[in-house]
């Protein structure tokens, strides 16, 4: 632990940078205490990209953007949502109907515990770090609230059949026009505003809390726009996950 606490602070005594492929990120400076790193929910290679960025911030607390209603509905009906979905798979291809794979792999993504949280927890668990779910119960109760409207087998064969382009390839050329060419094309309405003004001040009790630890803050990358400023006080330094280099 000593060895550790040197290093850290040995990093935090000389100036950071950030070398990043889609630009316009904000310089990390021995100030700094919080991270911010932006993800797109449910991206196949989430999980690899969020651990790299997790071992080379190096956090003493981790908050995400999750709420812990959304999180615990998914461990204790999972395994139902996800065998009512392959019953109706087979159903389809009983009947020789063939489902889109990438439509019934985006149902089930929506359905599994978030990855953000998986790559946390494996981490901090072992190291003994504090994990928070500082999202707002409310809205994920709201919506999924409909889970059973969703999951019904008239939805299911719908959506398993549709063509589409994931959210991850929608997101993916959105964050690009954002970061490369600055473009205020990404949405930021009202909810996102409020759940926003709650994690700001969920995170910044939590500092109090634990004066002179290096934070680390999972977010969807569209939260890195923060057009409200409300991360502005908490001196941030951003990231999407995508860009290649945070140079410590």
């Amino acid at each position: 632990m000593a060895g550790r606490g040197q290093a850290m602070a040995s990093d935090r005594q000389r100036p950071m940078k950030i070398t990043a492929e889609y630009g316009k990120l904000t310089p990390v400076m021995d100030d700094n205490r919080l991270f911010m790193v932006g993800v797109i929910h449910r991206d196949k290679e989430g999980p690899a990209l969020l651990r790299n960025w997790v071992e080379q911030i190096d956090p003493d607390v981790i908050t995400l953007e999750l709420s812990r209603y959304g999180v615990q509905l998914r461990m204790d009906r999972g395994k139902e949502f996800r065998a009512r979905i392959h019953k109706v798979l087979r159903g389809l291809e009983a009947d020789g109907v063939f489902p889109n794979e990438e439509a019934v792999s985006m149902l089930l993504a929506y359905l599994a515990i978030p990855y953000e949280f998986e790559v946390a927890a494996r981490y901090a668990g072992p190291r003994g770090i504090p994990l928070h779910l500082v999202d707002m119960d409310f809205f994920s109760y709201v919506k999924l609230q409909k889970i059973e409207e969703l999951l019904s087998e008239e939805n299911i064969r719908r959506m398993a059949c549709q063509d589409t382009l994931s959210d991850e390839g929608k997101e993916k050329v959105m964050a690009r026009l954002v970061f490369e060419k600055g473009l205020k094309i990404a949405p930021y309405d009202d909810e996102m505003y409020v759940r926003d003004k709650y994690i700001t001040g969920r995170i910044r009790l939590l500092m109090e809390d634990h004066s002179n630890k290096k934070f680390l803050h999972v977010c969807g990358w569209q939260h890195l726009q923060d057009p409200a400023n409300l991360y502005g006080p908490l001196n941030p330094a951003k990231v999407f996950f995508y860009d290649k280099t945070l140079c410590l």
